[in-house]
C-alpha cells in the first residue's frame, strides 16, 4: 500500500518535526555508546570548545594528520621495544607531542643549514619498500595470483598512509645529524691558528659560591620563630576549621600543635629567606657590588684559580670544591661580553646545587702568532660539532614552547 502524500501545510510541519525529533534522537544514541574520549572529543568538535588542530610548538601548528602519523610511529617504536606501553593513550600521546617537537625543531635547524631531504628522495624509498613487500608476498607459499597486490597498488597504499609533510620533515630531522653535522669537516689554516691560540690562552678567575644546603644553614642560623607567632598560625588555622583533631572528635591544643607548627613556618620562613637571599645577592651585583661584599654577606671568601685553559672551565677544583661553570650558558656569555679586569664581576650562574659568581680578573693571550698561511686544511676529527648541536638543539626548544589540544582519559 502507497503512502499517502500530505496534503496540506500543517501535516508537512508536523512530519518535518518528526523527522528531526528522530534524527537528533539517532544522532544522541550515537554519542551515547562511543567510548568515553571519542565522545568527550566529538562533543567538543560540535560545540566549538576543541580545536581542529593538535596544538602548537612555537607559533606553527600541529595538524591532526600530522599529530595521528606521529602516534603511529610511536606505537610501533612501543609494540617493537615496550610491548605492554603500545596500548596506554597517555603514553602514546606525549610521545606523539614530543617527537613532533623534536621534528620541528630539527626542521628550524635544516633550515638554516640549506638541508632537506626531497620529497623525491622519499617516494624512491617508498617505491623500493613495495617492491620488497611485493617480492614477499609472490614468494610465499599460500597466496593466489588474484591474493597477491601489484608493485603499484602496494606502492600507493604507502603513500597514503602519512602525509607527505610529516614523511619529508621525519626524514629530515632523523638525518640532519648524521648527514650533515657529521660530514667531514676540514679546518682552514685560520681555523687552525684561532684553535692553537685559544688551547694556549689562560684565563684567571675569583669565585664565591654557595650550596643549596649551605644557605639553608645560614638562614637557619638567624631563624626564630616566637610562641606568639606560633599562636597566630594555630588561630589562623582553627578558625579556618583545619586544625586536626584527638580521638573525641575535638581539635588539638595549641601545646600539642605548637612544634608542629613551629617547624612549618621554619621551614617556610626558610625557603623564602634563601630566595630573597639569592634576588639581593643578583641586585647588588647587577648594582656594580664587588665580589668581596657579595662574599661578605654570604659570610665566606673568595677563592683565586689562575692559569686555567678555556677547556678546565668545565671543570675547576680548588680547595676541596668543584665548579663547573661551562653548565650555565651565561657563563659563557659574559666570558666573552663582559670583559677581564678588576670589578668584572658576573653571575648568579648555576652548577649542580651551587650559586655561583666570578670576577673575570686577567685574560692572557699567547703574543707568538700562528700564521694561517703555514698550515694545511686538516680533517676535523674532534667531532666539536656534537656540542654545539646539542646547544642549538635546547636553545631552539626553548624558544618554542610546546602546548596541546587534544585529551586522553588519563588526563
Amino acid at each position: 500500500m502507497l503512502e499517502e502524500k500530505p496534503t496540506s501545510i500543517g501535516q508537512i510541519i508536523w512530519r518535518s518535526i518528526i523527522g528531526l525529533f528522530l534524527a537528533v534522537l539517532v544522532l544522541m544514541l550515537i554519542v551515547t555508546f562511543l567510548p568515553g574520549d571519542l565522545e568527550s572529543n566529538l562533543i567538543d568538535q560540535v560545540t566549538g570548545r576543541m580545536s581542529t588542530t593538535a596544538g602548537t610548538v612555537g607559533d606553527r601548528s600541529i595538524a591532526m594528520d600530522y599529530f595521528n602519523s606521529a602516534r603511529k610511529d610511536c606505537y610501533f617504536r612501543y609494540k617493537d621495544y615496550a610491548p605492554q606501553l603500545a596500548g596506554n593513550e597517555e603514553m602514546l600521546s606525549n610521545c606523539a607531542y614530543e617527537t613532533i617537537r623534536t621534528i620541528y625543531v630539527a626542521e628550524v635547524l635544516a633550515k638554516s643549514f640549506g638541508y632537506q631531504v626531497s620529497e623525491l628522495a622519499i617516494k624512491r624509498e617508498l617505491s623500493r619498500q613495495a617492491r620488497e613487500l611485493y617480492k614477499q608476498s609472490s614468494t610465499q607459499a599460500g597466496y593466489g595470483e588474484e591474493d597477491i597486490r601489484s608493485p603499484e597498488e602496494i606502492y600507493k597504499n604507502i603513500l597514503r598512509s602519512d602525509p607527505m609533510h610529516f614523511r619529508t620533515e621525519k626524514a629530515t630531522a632523523l638525518s640532519v645529524f648524521d648527514s650533515f653535522l657529521r660530514a667531514e669537516y676540514y679546518k682552514t689554516g685560520s681555523d687552525q691558528a684561532i684553535q692553537k691560540e685559544a688551547e694556549n690562552t689562560k684565563l684567571s678567575l675569583r669565585i664565591v659560591s654557595i650550596s643549596d644546603q649551605d644557605l639553608n644553614t645560614l638562614v637557619e642560623s638567624s631563624l626564630t620563630i616566637s610562641d606568639e607567632e606560633a599562636k597566630k598560625e594555630y588561630d589562623k588555622e582553627t578558625k579556618a576549621g583545619n586544625t586536626p583533631k584527638d580521638a573525641e572528635g575535638k581539635p588539638l591544643s595549641f601545646e600539642a600543635r605548637k612544634n608542629i607548627l613551629i617547624s612549618k613556618m621554619r621551614l617556610e620562613k626558610k625557603n623564602r629567606a634563601s630566595e630573597d637571599i639569592k634576588t639581593s645577592l643578583k641586585s647588588k651585583r647587577e648594582k656594580g657590588a664587588s665580589l668581596d661584599e657579595l662574599a661578605i654577606e654570604l659570610k665566606t671568601k673568595p677563592v683565586v684559580v689562575s692559569n686555567l685553559s678555556i677547556q678546565d672551565l668545565s671543570s675547576i677544583n680548588s680547595n676541596g670544591q668543584t665548579y663547573r661553570l661551562t653548565q650555565d650558558s651565561a657563563f659563557l656569555q659574559d666570558l666573552s661580553g663582559l670583559g677581564f679586569g678588576s670589578q668584572k664581576v658576573g653571575g648568579p650562574y648555576k652548577s649542580n646545587d651551587k650559586t655561583i659568581f666570578v670576577e673575570f680578573t686577567d685574560l692572557k693571550i699567547p703574543e707568538a702568532k700562528v700564521e694561517p698561511a703555514n698550515l694545511e686544511p686538516k680533517l676535523d676529527e674532534s667531532r666539536m660539532l656534537f656540542s654545539f648541536f646539542l646547544e642549538m638543539n635546547q636553545s631552539i626548544g626553548k624558544e618554542n614552547p610546546l602546548s596541546r589540544n587534544l585529551r586522553t582519559e588519563a588526563q
